[in-house]
């Protein structure tokens, strides 16, 4: 998950990238005390969730918010603020979450559990680990349909495919593709990531 702070002090901006690291640890967390170095980050890079501060000087968090859906309308905004009175704006950007100073981290960590477009934690080492057969796709998918109470039959009919494809998806022998593989974690009720970790 690729994360910016964006807050006019550093302390702040410095204890919420701790928290995120708490809920996250393998968080890309980029921090900014200065809205107009936040915006040449993202013009370069990627980003997931945005923490926002409103009010800063020159360019402040809604700007910023903007411009940053503009370039990734599947960013989540989490405005952070000590003004209460800008939640009707927050709200027009559509943002995942308005959290007003001094933010705890259960509020924080709710809100990362309630993100508008939710992000996977899916990343590069584990793909690369996928690839190498370093993976326990099989297990767990296995292991997730045993948890849901699920026989291979019951899980092979609401996938429709047959009792033999899970059974092959199961013992290594065949990996499911793209469309079943998301029906996979969706029948299952796990994310993505936690099939392939």
């Amino acid at each position: 998950m690729k994360i910016i702070v964006c807050d006019d002090y550093l302390l702040i901006v410095h204890s919420l990238i701790r928290d995120v690291k708490r809920i996250d640890e393998h968080a890309e967390c980029e921090g900014f005390t200065d809205s107009t170095e936040a915006i040449e980050y993202i013009k370069s890079n990627t980003i997931d969730v945005a923490l926002l501060d409103i009010d800063m000087p020159e360019i402040n968090g809604l700007t910023l918010g903007r411009e940053i859906l503009d370039r990734y309308p599947k960013a989540n905004i989490i405005f952070v603020t000590g003004y209460p009175e800008y939640a009707l704006e927050a709200h027009e950007l559509y943002a995942s979450s308005f959290l007003v100073k001094p933010v705890t981290f259960d509020a924080l960590k709710k809100a990362f559990e309630h993100l508008r477009n939710p992000v996977t934690s899916l990343n590069k080492e584990t793909v690369a680990g996928f690839y190498r057969g370093n993976n326990n796709l099989g297990q767990n998918i296995r292991n997730f349909r045993i948890k849901r109470g699920l026989s291979v039959p019951q899980l092979a009919e609401s996938l429709g495919v047959t009792a033999r494809t899970v059974y092959r998806w199961e013992n290594g022998e065949r990996s499911p593709d793209i469309v079943n593989f998301v029906l996979l974690a969706k029948t299952l009720g796990v994310e993505m990531h936690e099939l392939l970790e």
